[in-house]
């Protein structure tokens, strides 16, 4: 049998143990009140551990996935699918405010830590550059994990410089360098990411930066907060597979299509524990009106509160996918929602009549879900013109087109 410890805000909350490879977790006693969902919504606090079929989706969420994950697991000698052995590597620095360490360790580290490792744009440039070999940037001395398959690394703001994370210091920053077959990639994120803001949405924060010659997305991680003393505070989170307990060893699984989530379950697990189904329909019409189809259960996600409710997690990984027709040159991708809407398996098919049909499955009222779609597609419409104005980079003319056409069609 082998252990790991689970440490949430510098506290032991619970331990894993795993055994002929079932794995099983047990909360510290007097961890949280019995019924708060401290670790995920599938988990509240119990006397009773909880079996595999539960602990294993919600750890192997907090993991890298595809290449990056066998790359990774390559490098510390695991097999890929050695999820307790990889997250003994890389629980250090997870989505959301859990630590995971073997017995015997600290989050606060022992001895004292070593100095923040301050880097330079070289620095970072040759880090993005070695994303390929080393993805999220983990080494020997960067123990991190981050869901995904697109490359990124994972950097921390600290005192105004860019420093590698720590156990002390965990990231604050994703950097997402352009994807290759997706032309304007960073554009188009940024674009739909700003808008998303400004439109008075609350969404990650997102520009664009520059490092010896490497142009990224930088993504300000919302499960991070600094606290009045200066200090990285982790906000607790999961996304929906992890909330739902859906297994995802292949990144498609994700997608409803392939086994992932539904937006009827994902509303009721939402309202159930004191969520805004208003806001997750606001989240969906968001994505329709962008033209984003890569909505999926594991970018969709639930911000665990202090008072143990949840609300719905800020946007974030939005772009205009529909921008990818085939036209001009440009890569054509598939169309089809990672979450369908109603009985709309292709985002160029949903209407207006559609979201209200889907927001009425999670027991919306008609009139407030057609006014809530309706006037978030009006305000969109009218701000992209200065979202286009102050931003400091240039988006493609095609791309701010379609996404004008389609909020005008919503309006």
């Amino acid at each position: 049998m082998t252990v790991l410890q689970v440490w949430m805000h510098g506290r032991l909350v619970a331990t894993i143990k795993e055994s002929r490879r079932r794995m099983t977790l047990t909360y510290v006693e007097g961890a949280a009140r019995l019924g708060v969902p401290l670790i995920s919504v599938a988990m509240p606090m119990s006397a009773n551990a909880y079996p595999d079929k539960v602990v294993r989706p919600f750890f192997h969420g907090l993991l890298p996935e595809g290449e990056a994950r066998q790359m990774i697991a390559y490098d510390f000698g695991l097999a890929a699918d050695d999820d307790f052995g990889l997250l003994a590597q890389l629980g250090r620095d997870c989505a959301g405010a859990l630590v995971v360490l073997p017995p015997g360790e600290m989050p606060e580290g022992e001895p004292p830590p070593q100095p923040l490792e301050v880097l330079d744009d070289s620095e970072i440039g040759r880090r993005l550059r070695a994303l390929p070999v080393h993805p999220l940037g983990v080494t020997g001395a960067i123990r991190a994990s981050l869901p995904g398959v697109q490359p990124k690394l994972l950097l921390t703001r600290h005192d105004g410089k860019w420093c590698s994370p720590d156990t002390l210091h965990p990231s604050t920053h994703i950097l997402k360098p352009p994807v290759v077959e997706l032309e304007h990639s960073v554009a188009n994120e940024a674009f739909c990411m700003t808008l998303a803001t400004d439109a008075g949405l609350i969404a990650a924060a997102t520009s664009i930066g520059n490092f010896d010659g490497v142009t990224v997305l930088l993504s300000e991680r919302y499960d991070r907060q600094l606290d009045a003393h200066g200090t990285t505070r982790r906000l607790h989170q999961e996304d929906t597979c992890q909330a739902l307990s859906i297994m995802t060893r292949v990144a498609r699984q994700k997608y409803q299509a392939f086994g992932g989530p539904n937006l009827r379950t994902i509303a009721k697990v939402l309202t159930q524990w004191g969520g805004s189904a208003t806001d997750l329909l606001r989240y969906v019409t968001f994505s329709v009106l962008m033209g984003n189809a890569d909505l999926h259960g594991k970018n969709l996600s639930l911000l665990h509160l202090d008072d143990g409710t949840v609300t719905l997690a800020p946007i974030y990984d939005v772009m205009c996918t529909t921008y990818y027709d085939g036209q001009q040159g440009r890569r054509q991708i598939d169309t089809e929602l990672g979450l369908f809407i109603a009985d709309k398996t292709n985002i160029l098919t949903v209407t207006v009549d559609d979201l209200v049909a889907e927001a009425q499955t999670w027991g919306m009222q008609t009139v407030a879900a057609r006014k809530t779609i309706s006037s978030l597609a009006a305000h969109i419409a009218g701000t992209i013109a200065d979202t286009v104005d102050k931003l400091g980079f240039t988006v493609p003319a095609a791309l701010i087109d379609r996404v004008r056409e389609r909020t005008t069609h919503f309006a």
